[in-house]
């Protein structure tokens, strides 16, 4: 193969494959020659079958170049998933766990809750689904796009079902260490199969390469917020962020990002500043693969809300602090199959 006799090579190495077929070395070398050969099919397949294979970091990530090569190549990539979970939610309907409330709006009237407004706890079934694509126009220029369903069923609760269906569409413009995207984004959020929000928008996004294993991503985001039955909480959206991501070069292949984020959701409606506010956050996280076929992930978002005025009922202004954790793990089964524990809090 190194001196050019490709077909050769070829012919060489599928008997020695036929004789030891856990060669990693031989089917690493007999994919090189299918890519020299234009057949980046067949090329592609023998990467990944070399990557399952137990082999070194170092023969891992040269066969990730030869992938992201392959891709890169091609004019048209279409990707694709579908996801099925099931857990348990100590809160699907997001309530309050208390059963009393104080009204200052009415004197300070102690009010008792409906069982219906404190949280209840379920078991759910998830099931998503999403296809991307890219279409290669020239060197520079690409189209981009995708869609993705949600589905969220309680096991007892189902009035607090939920389902979402987004879609996205736009160009990416990408030379050298930089890429520049803009799409427009459209997604329908349901609750108990009835239209809860729509939103549609844009997003522009710039993501820079320092080297091979750190990246600077920027991006903002307009998003039209409307409530088909609640037209008083319409809001127009903007949010404008920066995050970091890195990966190191040892052992277990550590990757660790960060970000911070800040905007603003104002309300269309008059008289009601209670309903908009300006949220800001931060999110860090990683990953790592302590052994073959696993990763183990985790990751914290805090974010902070001060809305615009007091609250009618309540009379002080709202002033939100959340924080979500989240860590798992994902095994590799096999190619194109992953199991994935986490807990989210």
């Amino acid at each position: 193969l190194d001196s050019g006799h490709r077909e050769r090579a070829i012919f060489a190495l599928e008997r020695v494959l036929a004789v030891q077929p856990d060669n990693a070395l031989a089917r690493a070398e007999i994919a090189r020659a299918y890519l020299a050969v234009g057949e980046k099919d067949t090329a592609r397949r023998e990467f990944e079958n070399v990557k399952r294979a137990p082999i070194p970091a170092e023969a891992r990530a040269t066969i990730d170049r030869y992938l992201s090569a392959i891709a890169a190549a091609e004019t048209t990539q279409v990707h694709g998933y579908i996801e099925l979970g099931v857990g348990t939610d100590s809160n699907v309907n997001s309530a309050t766990s208390s059963s009393q409330i104080a009204l200052p709006a009415f004197g300070g009237l102690i009010a008792t809750l409906n069982s219906a407004a404190t949280s209840k706890g379920d078991n759910f079934t998830t099931v998503t689904g999403a296809v991307n694509f890219t279409r290669k126009l020239n060197d520079r220029w690409s189209l981009v796009g995708g869609a993705t369903g949600n589905a969220k069923l309680n096991q007892n609760q189902d009035q607090f079902d939920t389902g979402t269906l987004e879609g996205n569409l736009g160009a990416r413009w990408a030379m050298n260490n930089d890429a520049l995207t803009l799409a427009t984004q459209l997604q329908t959020f349901e609750v108990d199969n009835s239209r809860y929000r729509d939103s549609r928008g844009l997003i522009g996004q710039w993501q820079h390469n320092l080297d091979e294993r750190r990246q600077v991503t920027g991006y903002m985001q307009y998003a039209q917020l409307r409530y088909p039955t609640q037209s008083i909480r319409d809001a127009n959206r903007g949010i404008a962020g920066i995050a970091y991501a890195q990966a190191f070069s040892i052992r277990t292949s550590p990757v660790l990002f960060l970000g911070a984020y800040g905007g603003s959701e104002k309300e269309l409606a008059d008289g009601v500043p209670h309903l908009g506010h300006e949220p800001a956050g931060i999110r860090i996280g990683g990953q790592f693969k302590p052994a073959e076929g696993w990763i183990v992930f985790g990751g914290v978002n805090y974010e902070e809300r001060r809305y615009g005025g007091p609250e009618p009922v309540f009379l002080v202004t709202r002033e939100d602090r959340q924080t979500d954790i989240r860590v798992g793990a994902s095994y590799l089964m096999r190619a194109g199959t992953t199991l994935i524990v986490q807990v989210v809090d």
